[in-house]
């Protein structure tokens, strides 16, 4: 097997990455609108050049608060198979290449979660390596298509 490479970031005290073939880039913080009806893990949209994109804080995934709002705060800009979204972070760090053998695939019996991709065991501790497609379920998915197009239509009829 070949090495794994992610980009690392935390969320409160966890050290959790995605797959870098996922990134598309890490931006500066942005002011993200809230969206009625969208899943609790929709914190709001972001307008980028003309496309909205959602924004996902995986704080309540973890039994974390969400962190407070900074202007230091990135957000990582992902692609996965249904859409472009932007996920909140608290810190981004440098890319990181994962030797084979300290990569643990899910759903290998230690790493007991649909929800990641695997984990790796660092010098640092264990990385979360998050599973892009499952950071909106299909429920949540649908919740997010109907809210965005109700405030589609509340937006042309105000016009």
């Amino acid at each position: 097997m070949e090495g794994l490479s992610v980009l690392p970031f935390t969320i409160g005290n966890l050290q959790c990455a995605v797959p870098l073939e996922n990134v598309v880039k890490v931006l500066p913080a942005l002011l993200n609108t809230p969206l009625p009806g969208a899943p609790e893990s929709v914190c709001g949209l972001v307008n980028l050049r003309g496309q909205v994109l959602p924004v996902i804080d995986l704080s309540g995934r973890f039994g974390l608060h969400p962190a407070q709002q900074s202007l230091w705060q990135p957000l990582i800009w992902l692609k996965t198979s249904r859409r472009e979204l932007l996920l909140s972070a608290e810190s981004v760090a440098v890319v990181l290449a994962c030797e084979p053998e300290s990569f643990f695939p899910a759903p290998d019996p230690r790493v007991p979660s649909n929800l990641l991709h695997g984990v790796v065991r660092s010098a640092t501790g264990m990385l979360l390596i998050q599973d892009v497609e499952q950071l909106l379920s299909a429920a949540d998915e649908q919740r997010l298509a109907e809210a965005m197009a109700q405030a589609t239509e509340a937006g042309n009829e105000s016009v």
